[in-house]
């Protein structure tokens, strides 16, 4: 068996732009994987990265089965990837996520059978992007008790993003260092939200560096009576000396990320000591084994995975398999609530999401991801195809 063509959709989705890789090989065996820098800037460098990759190292009747091999390849010979950013780990992680898709559905097994079998049998989540929707603060509350409603007794949000009018949410600019309310407000925002859900409800708060170090320990003293769950990115993750400082200020667990790649990227991090949860992106890490990596590095050191999740319903279906494998799981993050966004395009037949049910998300015995992606709806959105042989 070898690879035998590779195509790659990019399209809007609801705010974001997925990046979705559908490998084939030449018994017509198909493996799904997806670019996840869905948010923020570089979905189009992604695409264009995945491309190239794909065209320099998975041409040449190549074995499918040789996943470390392949991802060595690209690692050692593209150059940009030692020490290389989220870009070209994005585009890795596609093409290592569709390459564990066909291993397991060639033979027959759930993707997290390749990553030593499952632990559970359901994965708890908590709702992130409960928010959509909400045109004002005075919003969230009501937001956050239908969330709760809905089933999810934990949920994220970001306290020092501004709504916008359509919804979205801006992060603050240059670290909030002249809004003297910045603090005040993100404070405000917490306990109307605590005060909306009660005292069982697990809150997680997305801080995305938003703040100086400085701030950020004065707001987390101040929400000490609100019983957070974690706080999240609270400094830039990769300024060790600012998070051991903060980690030692507050009394919070920290989590940190979604912006490091590879085990290279977090093992400072597991050294400093200063986190209490890690939150790899198997869409831009590297991919679902090379997380898998990760989260044993993070056991080693005693600390808890929570995949951080935030692209399509394929990267829900990617990560629950993840999360089903690992001993040292915490949490799932998911958004329940795209569709209330606009433009929303679901890209599989069988999504994860439907089958969610009071905040727990199934596993799956299916070959591979167990998930089917929607051709005939993304028709139109294929932004290469490419001949492998």
């Amino acid at each position: 068996m070898f690879l035998n063509s590779a195509r790659i959709y990019a399209f809007e989705s609801g705010g974001i732009r997925p990046v979705i890789l559908r490998l084939e090989t030449d018994e017509g065996i198909v493996g799904l994987g997806e670019a996840a820098v869905a948010y923020g800037v570089g979905a189009s460098a992604a695409t264009a990265m995945l491309k190239e990759l794909a065209a320099r190292f998975l041409t040449g009747r190549i074995d499918p089965f040789r996943i470390e091999a392949i991802t060595a390849s690209i690692r050692d010979f593209s150059f940009w990837a030692k020490g290389g950013g989220p870009i070209l780990n994005a585009a890795l992680s596609a093409i290592e996520q569709a390459l564990v898709d066909i291993k397991a559905r060639s033979l027959n097994v759930p993707a997290y059978d390749l990553l030593g079998g499952r632990l559970r049998d359901d994965l708890r989540a908590y709702a992130n992007g409960w928010y959509f929707g909400c045109a004002s603060d005075a919003e969230l509350p009501a937001a956050a008790e239908k969330a709760v409603a809905d089933g999810y007794d934990g949920l994220k949000f970001y306290p020092f993003a501004t709504i916008l009018p359509d919804g979205r949410l801006r992060h603050p600019a240059l670290r909030g260092a002249a809004d003297r309310d910045l603090v005040r407000r993100g404070i405000a925002r917490v306990a109307a939200v605590r005060d909306a859900v009660g005292p069982d409800v697990e809150l997680m708060l997305d801080l995305s560096a938003g703040l100086t170090p400085s701030d950020t320990i004065r707001f987390c003293r101040a929400i000490e009576p609100y019983e957070i769950a974690f706080v999240e990115e609270p400094t830039e993750p990769d300024d060790l000396g600012a998070l051991q400082l903060i980690s030692r200020s507050i009394s919070q667990p920290i989590a940190v990320g979604e912006r490091l790649y590879g085990r290279q990227g977090f093992r400072d991090l597991l050294e400093s000591r200063s986190v209490a949860i890690i939150q790899p992106d198997l869409g831009n890490t590297g991919g679902i084994w090379e997380g898998r990596k990760i989260a044993a590095m993070a056991e080693a050191y005693g600390l808890k995975v929570q995949p951080h999740i935030c692209a399509s319903s394929l990267s829900t279906a990617i990560g629950a398999h993840f999360s089903a494998a690992i001993p040292n799981f915490y949490v799932q993050e998911h958004f329940p609530y795209w569709d209330r966004t606009l433009g929303h395009v679901e890209v599989l037949k069988n999504p994860l999401e439907t089958r969610v049910a009071n905040g727990r998300i199934p596993i799956d015995d299916a070959p591979g991801y167990g998930v089917l992606l929607d051709e005939e709806r993304l028709s139109d959105f294929v932004f290469a195809e490419i001949g492998l042989r």
